[in-house]
């Protein structure tokens, strides 16, 4: 498969190299991950609201922690689930129960057995703290952990799972038919680059009148992938169902 190079430079025509070029490889790199965080973006949109299932192609997973603070930045949680015994057995049978999310302020009470928003194991809680860290309720243990998972915010290639870059050709935690998006992105972003550089030094008018077209084009296909999540999304916020 093609790397993500040589796929922008069949849609732009632009040479990239690690020097000397407008873009360099290390930018490519940077508009590639801006791209996946932009795909993201306008692909979950308000839809929290609408279908929890969109969430699953951008969700990643944390290990199982035995204690409080895990942190997955500001990411999108999608859930949080705690470990325990299953329907009360107690022979070592475990299930993972979903966790209600709760106001910080409500941390001492749902571990008062007297009160009525005390959690159980199997009507677990959990907070988001100021510094973003998540703390499950009742507090986990070596025997009972819990994991979160999440929109995924570092972009990522699948075969090595390391830091996406220009030489990669797939992506991790992402839908592979909007792939091609971040390409278009990437692309875009090339054109706006080199663009700027010729106007600056006063290349020719029509090679500038060239580029701009082909960003148009480039720009009129990466919008219109993202017509019908945009209205579902304003739909949404007008209180109309999706049709």
């Amino acid at each position: 498969m093609a790397t993500f190079e040589e796929q922008v430079e069949s849609l732009t025509g632009i040479t990239i190299s690690s020097s000397g070029t407008i873009p360099t490889q290390a930018q490519l790199t940077q508009f590639l991950n801006d791209g996946v965080i932009d795909v993201t973006n306008r692909t979950l949109q308000d839809r929290d609201k609408i279908d929890d299932d969109v969430y699953e192609p951008f969700q990643r997973e944390t290990s199982t922690s035995d204690s409080q603070g895990v942190s997955v930045g500001g990411a999108k949680i999608i859930a949080v689930l705690r470990e325990a015994d299953l329907d009360g057995s107690s022979d070592g049978t475990k299930a993972w129960y979903p966790c209600s999310k709760i106001p910080v302020a409500l941390q001492s009470r749902v571990i008062d057995t007297e009160s009525l928003n005390f959690a159980s194991i199997y009507n677990p809680v959990y907070t988001v703290d100021n510094d973003k860290t998540i703390n499950v309720y009742p507090v986990p243990s070596s025997n009972d952990g819990f994991k979160v998972y999440y929109v995924n915010e570092e972009p990522r290639d699948i075969t090595n799972n390391a830091s996406l870059t220009y030489a990669h050709s797939n992506i991790k935690y992402f839908p592979n038919d909007k792939v091609y998006l971040v390409v278009i992105y990437a692309a875009i972003k090339s054109l706006e680059s080199k663009r700027a550089e010729l106007v600056l030094v006063e290349e020719d008018s029509e090679l500038v009148q060239a580029i701009s077209y082909n960003i148009q084009d480039l720009q009129n296909q990466y919008d219109k992938a993202f017509q019908a999540t945009e209205k579902i999304a304003l739909l949404t916020k007008a209180g109309v169902g999706a049709q």
